[in-house]
């Protein structure tokens, strides 16, 4: 476990610290011809050597290591090199360093699927599922039931906005707001809930304010709190049944 704990440290510091804006740009224009990305990386494989090295490895098997994720980090970046610069690409280049992390730090340290096995039953407990049950609920089961809510309204304030919002950007919102809600419920930091209901309110007084619409005002709290009350209910009841249960 710590060799993979300092390998994942390494790679966040080379990735994102130790990796210049001039060596992306490189990368992107002249793939594998690209200076920027061999410096990248070296910087991984220094990085590597140094994590290794705080885990008392062989220094056989530190090199080995050191080279394997070298390589591998080299054929990611060069693949997404060639890739649009989205959120996509970006998730599956990470996915893809973390997977060979992980791959290497259990062949090095001899852990057999026996044991990776224990791992993930002590994982599978009816907590843990209500826990992520809750979590699922309250993401798109939620949105599509407000959605629903507020159908008869939703169409006709939209003609009357135009396209003067981000699209999706209403359901992300909701998300995030939800998420955070039931996060601070199972805290137990119930002043949480309040400042995002604060914070929220803030950034919409303006918008409010200088529409002067009674419709979209009422719509938009009703939004805000069917939203809000969703996320108590199933937060208050999945912490309910993780202690009854």
């Amino acid at each position: 476990m710590e060799l993979i704990i300092l390998l994942v440290v390494a790679h966040f510091i080379g990735d994102f610290y130790l990796q210049p804006k001039q060596w992306v740009d490189c990368r992107n224009t002249n793939h594998a011809r690209s200076k920027g990305l061999y410096k990248h990386i070296a910087t991984h494989f220094v990085l590597s050597i140094f994590a290794a090295l705080l885990s008392d490895l062989p220094v056989f098997t530190i090199l080995l290591v050191s080279l394997s994720i070298a390589v591998t980090h080299f054929l990611a970046d060069l693949w997404k090199s060639h890739q649009a610069t989205t959120l996509r690409s970006f998730l599956i280049d990470q996915l893809v360093h973390i997977i060979v992390i992980l791959g290497i730090a259990f062949i090095v340290s001899d852990i057999t699927f026996a044991q990776i096995s224990t791992s993930f039953s002590n994982l599978n407990t009816l907590s843990n599922a209500i826990f992520v049950t809750a979590y699922l609920l309250v993401c798109k089961p939620a949105s599509v039931l407000i959605s629903l809510a507020l159908r008869k309204h939703t169409q006709h304030l939209a003609e009357e906005a135009g396209d003067k919002g981000l699209q999706a950007a209403g359901a992300w919102i909701g998300y995030l707001e939800r998420c955070l809600t039931i996060s601070f419920i199972f805290m137990g930091q119930f002043a949480g809930t309040a400042f995002l209901v604060a914070a929220k309110t803030i950034f919409r007084f303006g918008d409010l304010t200088k529409n002067n619409d009674m419709k979209l005002t009422e719509y938009m709290m009703l939004g805000t709190l069917l939203s809000y009350s969703i996320a108590i209910f199933v937060g208050w009841n999945a912490l309910y049944l993780m202690r009854v249960l």
